[in-house]
């Protein structure tokens, strides 16, 4: 059992503690701890330092009272220092790298890595960065000088051709949709055609509810990928400003594959939808 929150994304320390650790209590209110967590990005925002520190210590100890492993990417709003200022500084990414149950990227310029739950591979895609500040990335695009750069031409077609080779399921977890979600990153491409193992993506960054980013299907969570059985989830938002609710995901996994998705609403205590992943069937739970 894994919890899947996305998109923190409040700048007011008070306010992020307020609302991580109401969802912590909820979520330990239901029984034993999940077995892991996947942390999609935003989970930090704004552009000052102290602040970025003081809401990095928040999440490493909120997150900390689960106790379990936790894997970490960052969303476009962990670049703020550097979009804003020119600050080469990433503070949660920084401090998780200190941490022994936390897990990321090996560098700031890395743009996935992969760890194994039931013993199936999941690939966590992240934003990076030059760790001397000569170059970043958001999802609107590279900045900065990209000769030097790694660039996702080169590393995630041999990325699709190692997922194509593994005799089993594998997952995608990242802070973007793949191109037929919510707020797609094109950079994506790169990964087409998807391998047929590819199961499931999970993702944040399009704040469910939010009508000016999502007019047409604001709260449509569930975004096929048009020719491919990849299952596909927005799973965000944990923030309550431009989501109402502060909303994050459960997921079940076997080692046969991924077995169900739930969707919590963490201010009113309830559950709202559940999407089974073996049959192509989903209930909301009202």
């Amino acid at each position: 059992r894994i919890w899947v929150p996305s998109d923190l994304q409040l700048g007011n320390p008070a306010a992020a503690e307020a609302i991580l650790s109401t969802a912590v209590d909820d979520l330990l209110s239901l029984g034993p701890p999940p077995d892991a967590v996947w942390c999609l990005g935003d989970a930090v925002c704004g552009s000052d330092l102290q602040q970025q520190e003081q809401l990095s210590r928040i999440v490493i100890a909120q997150l900390g009272r689960l106790g379990v492993p936790i894997c970490y990417v960052m969303g476009n709003h962990e670049m703020d220092l550097m979009r804003v200022h020119g600050i080469p500084r990433y503070p949660l990414y920084e401090a998780a790298r200190a941490e022994p149950l936390w897990h990321t990227t090996d560098t700031s310029e890395d743009v996935f890595f992969v760890r194994q739950f039931c013993g199936i591979p999941v690939v966590f895609l992240s934003d990076d960065a030059a760790r001397d500040g000569s170059w970043w990335v958001n999802h609107v695009g590279v900045h900065g000088e990209t000769a030097h750069r790694k660039g996702e031409a080169l590393i995630l077609p041999p990325l699709r051709e190692a997922i194509a080779r593994h005799p089993g399921p594998v997952l995608l977890a990242g802070h973007y949709a793949l191109p037929g979600g919510q707020r797609p990153l094109t950079r994506l491409d790169a990964l087409f055609p998807l391998p047929p193992n590819l199961r499931l993506h999970l993702h944040g960054h399009a704040h469910i509810g939010d009508l000016s980013i999502n007019a047409a299907n604001p709260w449509q969570r569930e975004n096929p990928v048009e020719g491919h059985s990849l299952r596909q989830y927005n799973i965000s938002a944990l923030e309550n400003v431009r989501s109402p609710g502060s909303h994050s995901a459960v997921l079940e996994l076997e080692t046969a594959g991924p077995v169900s998705l739930a969707i919590r609403c963490h201010l009113e205590r309830r559950w709202l939808e559940r999407f089974d992943l073996a049959p192509l069937t989903a209930a909301r739970i009202r």
